[in-house]
């Protein structure tokens, strides 16, 4: 694993702890709504987990594919991309339709927690060896 696959993991474990926590929150605010409101917001950041994961995994295989081909590193990027998408279709519509979830309370969770997934990604550990500077 190269060192800046290395940085993605790390990165995207502190993404899935943020998400624990967000998750957490969830559950207990929306608990003195409802239990049902509770779950459809547990679904909302499992889902959110989910696409990070997913993000996680295809920028670590698209960052080892750069090294050799960097054409086929764009298209992991773009395929993944794609796999996202659909995924998010897809366990929205099965919390929605198949289990009756409550939408507000999943959506909500799920906007809050991908933010909170942004944040906690941000940082200057990018893996990349620091600048030679001849100066």
């Amino acid at each position: 694993m190269t060192r800046m696959a290395e940085a993605i993991t790390r990165r995207g474990r502190r993404v899935m702890a943020t998400h624990l926590a967000v998750l957490a929150i969830a559950v207990v605010a929306s608990a003195f709504h409802s239990a049902h409101a509770a779950l459809s917001a547990a679904a909302g950041v499992a889902v959110a987990a989910v696409l990070a994961w997913m993000l996680r995994r295809s920028m670590a295989r698209a960052t080892e594919l750069a090294v050799e081909s960097p054409q086929q590193s764009m298209n992991t990027m773009y395929l993944g991309a794609a796999m996202r998408f659909v995924a998010l279709l897809v366990l929205m519509a099965v919390g929605l339709g198949a289990f009756g979830l409550d939408a507000r309370f999943m959506v909500a969770a799920f906007v809050v927690a991908m933010i909170a997934g942004v944040l906690a990604a941000r940082g200057q550990d990018s893996g990349r060896p620091p600048r030679q500077t001849t100066d």
